[in-house]
């Protein structure tokens, strides 16, 4: 059963006059009219969308007096006047299912205002030609209601329809945050609000919600910003009228941020430690002397997993996680306290953002070895050449000179990928299998992978990682941490298969993610 509200009953009064009309009226009047009960009909039945909805109102309105011109005259124009709730109402509705795009500051008539205007001039500007006075007088009408409410609107939104409240943030860039803020109308009506950022790495929530006057709504802001952001983050807000007729954009300003560089970060950090461990306030970390003695390939401490490879000991396999990740899975240990380190560090960098992640890893790397007093060593290159060796020190120096180098990273163009990367591992592995094989094919593809295997051989031994990594062992033997960090993937083949041997030799590998 259908409520009876003004909406429903002005239909109903709507109906009954089109009914009216196709009973009293001649042809082809009557036809008209029988068309148009028939919309209404259709529309009480089986509510179409709100744009469809509000255009059969409008035509209805429109025509109905033309239906009953003959027999009731100008004063027919006169009677649909209580249609114009309904035509009111269905622009209501329609405004929530507006598509509206985002421009420059200040008002501007939505697509639906512009499409109503233009019809109904249209409509004028025809009734003149024809002279035909009830459908001047019916059009008139509805322009001037069109009129009212956009004097109305003009009145009651300013041109800055929003009021946002001021805040600040510090972040270093890469990390989230998240902040509140309160957005208040300053207009006299409801309004139906649309929020969106400029930088897609921030986000809104609600971004679409209904603000009634003086009523104050609380955003959620998150925000992971990269190397380069603005200082204040902009919110462009779109603000529409009840009637969808008018559009007020605004841009907002709810945040200051003081963005700080990964690196920036790393380097306070570096130098904040070293501040608090200057000569004489901390003891400076011993440097063992070099062993001799069989390297082991298990430390003492437990610090993660990884996937097994050929080599890796049956008791050191994690069953349990090999199980639920259907492959195998072993753990790995960190050495003695006190064993040296070698950190392996490219400074090579294919763009801004990712120079500034690989100076924060080179330093952070560095930070931990120090706060930890390994004894540390430096070894570090770019794609031409060897920029620093240095045998074990005390840590505190080596993160001097990690600071110092940092200073020497380089941009370059990195080169694009054909093939995929060689696992040494699976290489050696299938050369094996092959040689227990004595057919003619798979001796041939013995030699195909075997000169693959050499190839890649001399190509590392020539690369500045292996001459780096060759100074550097000599005064740090087994067992020793080696940690890289690297951000090229076209250095991966080279440093994999010297990190190879020297995992055969005794060596723990680390290697640092870039993230």
């Amino acid at each position: 059963m259908v409520s009876l509200t003004p909406k429903t009953a002005v239909r109903a009064y709507l109906i009954l006059l089109l009914l009216v009309a196709t009973v009293i009226s001649p042809l082809p009047y009557s036809v008209m009219a029988l068309v148009l009960l028939a919309l209404q009909l259709y529309a009480v039945y089986r509510p179409p969308r709100a744009g469809l909805n509000l255009t059969i109102v409008v035509g209805t309105i429109i025509l109905t007096p033309l239906a009953l011109e003959p027999t009731a005259g100008l004063l027919s124009a006169l009677l649909v006047v209580p249609a114009l709730y309904l035509l009111d109402k269905n622009l209501r509705e329609n405004a929530a299912s507006q598509f509206l795009g985002y421009s420059k500051d200040g008002r501007k008539a939505t697509a639906m205002l512009k499409a109503f205007a233009t019809g109904l001039l249209l409509v004028f500007a025809s009734s003149l030609i024809l002279i035909n006075q009830t459908l001047i007088l019916t059009t008139a009408i509805v322009i001037g209601y069109l009129f009212v409410v956009l004097a109305y609107v003009y009145r009651k939104i300013p041109r800055t329809p929003l009021n946002e409240s001021k805040t600040w943030n510090r972040i270093v860039v890469g990390e989230t945050a998240r902040s509140s803020v309160s957005l208040e109308g300053k207009t006299g009506i409801p309004q139906n609000v649309s929020l969106k950022t400029e930088c897609s790495w921030v986000h809104v929530e609600p971004s679409e919600f209904t603000l009634t006057a003086g009523e104050k709504t609380k955003l959620d802001l998150s925000m992971t910003p990269p190397l380069a952001g603005p200082s204040n983050l902009k919110i462009q807000a779109l603000a529409l009228d009840p009637w969808g007729l008018i559009q007020t954009n605004q841009t907002l300003e709810p945040v200051e941020l003081h963005i700080i560089p990964r690196a920036k970060y790393a380097e306070w950090l570096a130098k904040k430690y070293l501040e608090q461990t200057a000569p004489g306030t901390a003891p400076a970390a011993a440097i063992p002397p070099a062993r001799s003695t069989k390297a082991t390939k298990r430390g003492v401490e437990f610090y993660g997993s990884r996937p097994y490879e050929p080599g890796d000991r049956l008791k050191d396999v994690d069953w349990k996680h090999s199980y639920m990740l259907d492959e195998l899975i072993v753990k790995e240990f960190a050495g003695a306290h006190g064993q040296p380190a070698i950190l392996v560090a490219d400074l090579t960098a294919m763009d801004a953002e990712e120079a500034d992640k690989l100076a924060y890893n080179f330093v952070m790397s560095a930070l931990t070895l120090a706060t930890e007093a390994l004894p540390t060593a430096l070894a570090v290159y770019n794609q031409e050449k060897v920029l620093a060796t240095t045998p074990p020190a005390n840590p505190r120096e080596a993160l001097k000179k990690a600071l110092e180098l940092t200073q020497n990273i380089t941009l370059v163009e990195p080169l694009k990928r054909v093939l995929q990367s060689t696992e040494i591992p699976r290489l050696m592995r299938s050369i094996d299998q092959l040689e227990q094989v004595k057919t003619e094919s798979a001796q041939k593809l013995k030699e195909i992978l075997q000169l693959e295997y050499q190839a890649n051989q001399k190509m590392a031994k020539n690369h500045p990682a292996s001459r780096t990594l060759a100074k550097t062992i000599e005064c740090a033997p087994p067992p020793a941490t080696i940690t890289t960090v690297s951000s090229l993937s076209s250095n991966e083949d080279a440093l994999s298969i010297t990190l190879q041997k020297l995992k055969e030799k005794g060596y723990n590998i680390v290697q640092v993610a870039m993230k």
